[in-house]
């Protein structure tokens, strides 16, 4: 990689391959490919620990060249891994005198994730590698159980090369949104409670679901497939929702009473979302506290989204 090459090209460069990848039609040469880039991203990871070890007791002016390298950060970023600080706490000659430097964060490089409101009682792992992740990290899900597992980013660009189980599949962190054109007669069509649900095609029925947030949890509605199809046809882009691991999530605007808002998600966005209304709902209807949280969420949404064209897809 050149010395003036942008990190973040070249971390998007790991990502392409690894999903081309995933992609061949040869079998042994996947998981001969896989094995290869595993050993190598845990003997980096082993180096780079003992670097930040060995940096905590550095002058600060080598811990500011190495926390301001952007090359150095991205490397980091890729295992999870904080770059050092100037700022920790010193003694008079400038070397830190407790705490470590090694923390587990979401690097500034890598791409954003959902933060799921899990309690953990203690720090969460990957469920892969066994390394510590902050509590925005990566996740797989399991097709058959619908079970969330920690991941890191490093055992997550990797996608089924570290899967214990082969239903097992990596959630992606796409967020996409479009024109959604959907009437309160076809929503009611849908046969739904409520002015927010997510929509995913489960793999292990062969069939679209439907659930909806609610303060017992996700709770399954069942769908009319004759009324779902009819609003994949007056809008094809949800369509490229991936099964099991993406969803189309779908709430009534509160400011505009005629419109509806739309995104593919990865499906652990949609359980954040069930578990910041678990967390604040007070009463009988909710209360404005849970209001405000699930304003927030949606307004995150709309910021991190990328646009679809209007005619994605084509109509049927």
């Amino acid at each position: 990689m050149p010395a003036d090459h942008d990190p973040a090209d070249f971390d998007a460069r790991i990502e392409a391959l690894t999903h081309a990848l995933e992609a061949s039609s040869d079998a042994h040469a996947r998981t001969a490919a896989r094995e290869l880039v595993s050993l190598v991203l845990q003997f980096h990871a082993v180096g780079l620990r003992r670097l930040l070890d060995i940096l905590a007791g550095a002058p600060i002016s080598a811990r500011q060249r190495a926390g301001s390298d952007p090359v150095i950060a991205a490397m980091l970023a890729l295992h999870e891994l904080q770059p050092p600080e100037a700022s920790a706490e010193t003694d008079s000659e400038g070397v830190i005198a407790k705490g470590s430097l090694l923390h587990i964060r979401r690097g500034a490089d890598a791409p954003p994730t959902t933060a799921i409101a899990f309690h953990h009682e203690r720090a969460p792992h990957c469920d892969m590698c066994g390394a510590e992740v902050d509590e925005a990290h990566h996740h797989y899900v399991d097709v058959v159980s619908r079970e969330l597992s920690c991941s890191c980013r490093a055992c997550w660009l990797l996608s089924g090369s570290q899967a214990r189980r082969e239903s097992l599949r990596a959630v992606p962190d796409r967020y996409i949104t479009g024109a959604f054109r959907l009437s309160d007669a076809q929503w009611d069509a849908l046969q739904l409670p409520v002015a927010t649900a997510f929509f995913m095609f489960n793999s292990a029925v062969g069939r679209t679901i439907a659930f909806y947030p609610s303060p017992a949890g996700a709770t399954e509605s069942a769908l009319s497939l004759t009324a779902w199809h009819a609003v994949e046809q007056s809008n094809p882009w949800v369509r490229t929702a991936a099964p099991d691991v993406e969803a189309i999530l779908v709430r009534k605007n509160p400011r505009e009473g005629e419109r509806y808002d739309a995104f593919v998600v990865p499906i652990d966005a949609c359980y954040d979302l069930v578990g910041r209304i678990r967390m604040h709902w007070t009463g009988f209807d909710g209360g404005d506290a849970v209001r405000r949280e699930i304003e927030r969420f949606f307004d995150g949404m709309a910021v991190r989204s990328g646009r679809l064209a209007d005619s994605v897809g084509g109509s049927s």
